[in-house]
Formats: C-alpha cells, structure tokens, sequence
C-alpha cells in the first residue's frame, strides 16, 4: 500500500497531466460535427475509436481512464506519425460514453492522415521493446512502445484495435510502482467495436476497420 505522501504526488501529477492539454489535445477529444466528418475534406477530423485493456494477473483492471486510489491510471500521448511527442503531450483520450469507457474504449478525433498513438501509464512500469520508463520512484510514469494507423478521408468512424496489456502486481519495487507490464498486443474486436459505435457513435456512419500496427522503437 502507498504512503500518505506517494499517493498525494501521484494524485497531484495525474491532475497536472490532465491540466496540461492544450488546443490539440482538445480537439482530439472533442466530437466533430457528425455531417462535416462524414464528407471527405482533408481537414475535417474523424473519430478513431479504440480500446485500452490492463490485465493484471489474468483479471481485467476496472476502468483504466479513471484515476484509482493506489495513482493508477492511463493517458494517451497521439500526434503525426513523423512528430516527436514530449513528455507534456498526455492526455486523456474522448469517452464514447460512461459504460464502455468504464471498459476501456475511448476515441480520438483526427483528420484525415498518418498518426502514432503511445499510452502513458502513471503507478506503471513497461518492460516490452521499445517502452519508456520516464517517471520518479516517487511517481513513476511508463511510456509504451508507438502504434502507426492512418485515417482515410472516405468515412466518417474508424477502428483501430484493441490494446491489451499484460501485466502483474509489482514486487520489491519503489512504494509508487504497482504494476510491471511485460507485454502489448494489439487484438481485434470488430464485434465489441461494432456494438461500442452503433449506441455511442452511430452518428458518424458505418465503421471501418484500420488496424493500427505496433513499432518497437523508441518515442523521441
């Protein structure tokens, strides 16, 4: 269990990190107008949906874009695949609605282009191939490997994939770390997708599948 003191500085950098998004990151978050991102302008955004899975020993982690008392929570870091994001680029990605964000989905808004998404996970540690540790011991943040998907101008909603992570309860560790995940996959559920985008997005029309893929390497 953490101390008073780890807790609060975790609690107090996941409020920073959710205070520092700037114009684009509220754009990303922010639903585009239905009409104008079903059209094929190249600056009109579309929506990415997605999902983020945390298995801790075998068990789903309840609601993983929620803040959890033990300072466990996940980010998103988005932006073009040739930019270098930096360590104030987090943010909390756009919930399609309480339900399923509670399950993990989520989604970006983005116009039409080449992207890289890498997730950014407070009380964490990554230890797969091409993963960043850029935390403290007192507040420890991972950064994980980038995944490359492009957003097409012919529709208006996208499925990238789901992003499972396989992870344990830490050990012998610094107070603040609580979980040390070993591996990132990126699996398919159309299905789930499909049921997520009919009651939350149905708006924005049909849903295409474009399968992000995963690039060990590291995030400038």
């Amino acid at each position: 269990m953490s101390s008073p003191r780890t807790g609060l500085a975790l609690v107090l950098m996941a409020a920073l990190s959710a205070g520092c998004a700037d114009r684009g990151a509220v754009q990303m978050t922010t639903r585009p107008t239905p009409g104008a991102s079903q059209g094929a302008g190249a600056g009109e955004r579309k929506v990415v949906l997605f999902r983020a899975v945390v298995d801790v020993d075998g068990k789903p982690m309840d609601e993983p874009w929620s803040l959890h008392l033990s300072g466990l929570r996940l980010f998103t870091v988005a932006g073009p695949a040739d930019a270098q994001l930096g360590s104030r680029h987090s943010f909390l990605p756009g919930r399609p609605g309480a339900t399923a964000s509670d399950a993990g989905w989520a989604f970006l808004a983005l116009p039409p282009g080449a992207y890289q998404l890498v997730f950014e996970g407070m009380a964490m540690r990554f230890s797969m191939a091409g993963s960043q540790y850029i935390g403290s011991e007192a507040v420890p943040i991972a950064r994980s490997p980038p995944s490359a998907f492009v957003v097409a101008p012919d529709a208006g909603l996208f499925y990238i994939g789901t992003f499972s992570f396989t992870c344990h309860e830490a050990t012998s560790t610094p107070d603040g770390l609580k979980l040390e995940c070993t591996n990132l996959s990126i699996r398919d559920e159309p299905q789930l997708a499909r049921r997520v985008a009919q009651a939350s997005l149905g708006e924005y029309g049909p849903m295409q599948e474009v399968p992000a893929i995963l690039e060990e390497k590291h995030n400038p």
